[in-house]
């Protein structure tokens, strides 16, 4: 019986959440590591997506820029939330016990999935000392914004990454760092649209459900054979 519940777990979580894949090592998002405020609360978080840069038609010093990112606060911990954990942990483990989670690595594969979104926010993006943007998360806690700038010395531009930082407007000192991958005509750099990770980048095994739920919580994340020569 016990079984069945972990089971029926398991199942609604990996059916009714969305899941917002956080790679475990050397991942591309850039994620606030800080958890508590200096009341013990827990303390908002950024997830900022690598994106794009794509030159002008008409001026080649002239970018379109594209910022991507989720900001979010870690709910705080409660009874249900316990159950739920302990749950599907000991479901995963009668489904596979040949790998074995620290504690750091199963809170890292279930936060993202007890958050609260903190919607329509004002989020600053510091392109450089003199250059920034505000822009307002929606009300999934997403932001997603283009903004026209000039390439100039100012900017932080490393080959052909250029770097910036999201801070919360009422804590700017809170920044975090993300990285827009520009493209232009000399260096014929271009991008792939994928639509979606499983199966295509990462190795989920969607079509079964209970492998779905041990790749997606237990195992370590593993690419797709070949995915990197695309």
């Amino acid at each position: 019986m016990y079984f069945m519940f972990c089971l029926v777990v398991i199942i609604f979580v990996v059916d009714s959440i969305t899941v917002k894949h956080q790679f475990k090592d050397h991942h591309p998002f850039t994620i606030d590591n800080n958890t508590l405020k200096s009341d013990g609360k827990s303390l908002d978080k950024f997830m900022l997506i690598p994106s794009i840069g794509y030159e002008s038609n008409n001026e080649s010093d002239m970018f379109t820029v594209i910022v991507n990112g989720w900001y979010y606060e870690p709910l705080n911990p409660s009874l249900l939330q316990n159950i739920i954990q302990l749950s599907l942990h000991t479901a995963l483990d009668l489904f596979d016990s040949s790998t074995a989670l620290s504690k750091q690595e199963r809170e890292e594969r279930l936060g993202p999935f007890f958050v609260r979104d903190i919607k329509q926010h004002r989020i600053q993006i510091k392109l450089s000392n003199s250059i920034s943007h505000i822009v307002t998360t929606d009300d999934n806690g997403r932001f997603h914004e283009k903004i026209i700038i000039k390439i100039s010395d100012e900017l932080t531009i490393k080959g052909n990454v250029l770097k910036y930082i999201a801070s919360d407007d009422d804590y700017h000192e809170q920044g975090n760092e993300g990285f827009i991958y520009l493209m232009n005509k000399k260096s014929k750099i271009g991008c792939s649209i994928i639509s979606d990770i499983d199966d295509t980048i990462k190795i989920s095994e969607v079509p079964d459900k209970k492998k779905l739920a041990i790749n997606t919580f237990k195992k370590d994340f593993k690419a797709v054979s070949g995915i990197n020569h695309i």
